[in-house]
């Protein structure tokens, strides 16, 4: 007898497993909302991000984040990532990868939103520099940014490049 309601005990068990399985399976938790990660995302204003991947903009090097200009009044940095946003307008951006940067692991691409080149467009508006050290390409528009007097050549700013290494001779690295 003892036997049969032990049997019977693992039966009801295994019975009501197998039920509630189903009812766990059926949870709706799509009314949970969960915020979600954009898939592009603008860094700074030569660098973007595909889902976790970072992309150099080709040709260009834009103010760092905590640079500044003008006897450290003016912070350009923040400005030119907010150019970029501007320049993008919420379309959508396709990058071509025209080399990679091994030093910070990552390619270097030229992008654009729509049929606008963004480094172009960067230069253009005095919001970055041309980066002759890796092309020349857009030296054209760096000397009319130049001529009048727009963005970072408003101010006395000197390029990233150089902040960097003034910022390392500083800090003894």
């Amino acid at each position: 007898m003892r036997e049969n309601s032990t049997k019977r005990l693992i039966r009801f068990c295994a019975l009501a497993m197998i039920v509630a399985l189903p009812a766990r399976a059926e949870t709706d938790d799509d009314t949970v909302v969960r915020p979600r990660k954009p898939r592009f995302q603008i860094v700074d204003g030569d660098t973007v991000k595909f889902g976790p991947q970072l992309v150099r903009l080709f040709g260009i090097d834009a103010p760092e984040k905590g640079q500044t200009c003008d006897d450290g009044q003016w912070h350009p940095g923040p400005l030119a990532k907010k150019a970029l946003e501007g320049f993008i307008a919420g379309r959508p951006v396709t990058c071509k990868q025209v080399d990679y940067d091994a030093r910070n692991n990552r390619p270097v691409a030229q992008c654009f939103a729509g049929d606008d080149d963004l480094q172009a467009m960067m230069v253009s508006a005095g919001w970055a520099w041309s980066f002759g050290r890796y092309s020349e390409r857009y030296a054209p528009e760096e000397r009319e940014a130049v001529v009048g007097k727009l963005g970072v050549h408003g101010h006395r700013c000197v390029p990233p490049w150089e902040w960097l290494a003034q910022q390392r001779t500083r800090n003894g690295q």
